[in-house]
């Protein structure tokens, strides 16, 4: 047993008793009015009368980390509060430790989850997601249900990373678990739960049957000329630094690049240009609808 070297505050009038995987029960002294305003589960303990008197010990069946209780002390303390600039790992933290299955603090739930959101911008236009977090993000998503930012992670996972391991690089210690939280190691190789493994390859196959010939086959315009400026360029300007670049799997981030390229310079006209910017905006569109049932 031992006191929190930072959250025990002498004027404290709450004893929060946590359990730790590795340096036994933690004792935190802090200041109940802040934690009955916020917590449901607090409010719970002290009312029913199943808790000492200022004292709440946490269950571990709840499944409430250590490491996440700081987080969530940190932010209602003011020290590392919830922000746009706060780093995956604070916002996953509080993510889980205030939901109604942990300590139940909705207001700040709901911070955590918008902020969380806010980490993964979807299509169809590319966007970047935080790419060290991506399996440990997905399970969030599956745990808290946030079906609008579950689809681009997927593809994230698919076009930036090795979602399969190989049989024998697989270690338990380190998958995924179910409520959202990495494996043990202090340097966890995050796995994928096995149907998570099977939506990425079902995206993967659905993606590059469907870009592969759209890629590979030079369009066609309602002016000769322009066409044959397709013919003449488009294995230099496109497919070339789709093979070397693994352009077929990242279609969204490959027809940007494509409508980025000066065409008009290589000698399309100022309106197959427009028509064709349209078109591979709509591919984008269609490739983003269409993951849907890929996945």
């Amino acid at each position: 047993v031992r006191q929190h070297p930072t959250y025990w505050f002498n004027d404290g009038s709450i004893i929060i008793r946590s359990r730790s995987m590795s340096n036994g029960e933690i004792y935190f002294k802090l200041h109940e009015s802040l934690l009955r305003r916020q917590s449901r589960f607090v409010q719970r303990m002290l009312d029913s009368g199943t808790s000492a008197d200022s004292e709440v010990l946490i269950p571990p069946e709840l499944g409430v980390q250590v490491q996440d209780l700081i987080a969530l002390l940190e932010h209602l303390y003011h020290d590392s509060p919830l922000s746009a600039d706060a780093p995956f790992s604070h916002v996953a933290a509080i993510l889980r430790v205030s939901s109604p299955d942990q300590l139940d603090l909705p207001g700040v739930h709901m911070s955590a989850r918008a902020y969380f959101v806010s980490m993964f911008p979807q299509g169809p236009q590319p966007f970047a997601h935080p790419s060290s977090h991506l399996e440990e993000a997905l399970a969030l998503v599956q745990l808290y249900q946030i079906p609008s930012i579950r689809k681009g992670i997927y593809y994230s996972l698919v076009t930036t990373s090795e979602f399969e391991s190989e049989d024998d690089d697989l270690d338990l210690e380190n998958s995924i678990k179910p409520d959202g939280l990495p494996g043990l190691s202090s340097t966890p190789r995050l796995i994928l739960p096995p149907i998570d493994v099977e939506r990425c390859r079902s995206l993967m196959t659905g993606i590059v049957e469907h870009f592969t010939p759209v890629l590979f086959t030079p369009p066609a315009t309602p002016h000769m000329a322009c066409t044959d400026v397709f013919a003449e360029k488009w294995m230099s300007l496109v497919i070339t630094p789709a093979i070397s670049n693994s352009g077929v799997c990242k279609p969204l981030e490959m027809l940007e690049q494509i409508k980025q390229i000066d065409w008009a310079a290589e000698g399309l006209c100022v309106a197959c240009v427009r028509e064709k910017t349209r078109e591979w905006t709509g591919e984008q569109e269609d490739i983003w609808d269409k993951m849907d049932l890929w996945l």
